[in-house]
């Protein structure tokens, strides 16, 4: 599928959206202290999410120049534009297509000290199951890998495979870091499936766990197994 002629002006309008939207939500911050202890351990970080929570984090942490990898695809890179117009950087790739030329691109935006987001079980799941990227990412540089998730009240879920939030105007937000992980340079193959492991189950945990605070049960809970 080929570019849409007007992508750039399609990403501006979903950035103003995205603005728009986000500049009425409640943002509550949790685990802040999370990113000072992954500070202590590299100057640059990996921010690792689901891509079913995307949408907030792109208003939460955007002017920080964040460098955010996205699909060569047409969707892909439609939303690299519009987080472009938020202040993210943007890789061209894909974890899954061209993964090694991918990772070691972020590997020199992280050498030079800006931070890097990945959605860690995109571009099309399945939906709860990380990848590798980080972890291989994180032993190539040394970077910590930092979970991050969010949660909104009143929000809509999708019916896409990732059960895309989208929170709804004036929604409580809730953002929050997990406990940070580094892959040791000479971790093995079963080390570094042990930390793949543990990456998705702190995540998986702190977003069922922000889910359950703002009162969602069942299949409103991530990730919404019997929806």
């Amino acid at each position: 599928m080929k570019i849409p002629v007007h992508a750039g002006l399609l990403s501006l309008l979903g950035s103003l959206t995205i603005r728009s939207l986000g500049v009425t939500w409640r943002i509550e911050w949790r685990g802040l202290e999370q990113i000072e202890k992954a500070r202590m351990i590299s100057r640059q970080v990996i921010f690792s999410f689901w891509h079913g929570r995307l949408l907030v984090l792109s208003y939460s942490h955007r002017n920080r120049d964040i460098q955010v990898l996205a699909s060569e695809h047409s969707d892909g890179d439609l939303m690299g534009r519009t987080i472009t117009w938020l202040g993210f950087g943007h890789v061209k790739g894909s974890s899954t297509r061209g993964g090694a030329r991918a990772l070691r691109e972020l590997s020199v935006v992280l050498r030079e000290g800006l931070d890097v987001g990945l959605t860690i079980d995109g571009p099309r799941g399945p939906r709860g199951v990380a990848q590798q990227g980080p972890i291989e990412l994180s032993r190539m540089t040394g970077s910590a890998i930092v979970p991050v998730s969010d949660t909104a009240r009143p929000r809509h879920l999708f019916s896409s495979w990732d059960r895309f939030q989208l929170p709804h105007m004036c929604a409580k937000v809730i953002v929050s870091y997990g406990e940070p992980l580094l892959v040791p340079v000479q971790a093995d193959d079963g080390e570094r499936e042990r930390l793949r492991i543990l990456l998705q189950e702190r995540l998986n945990e702190l977003t069922a766990k922000l889910d359950r605070s703002v009162g969602y049960r069942g299949p409103n809970v991530w990730p919404h197994e019997n929806s």
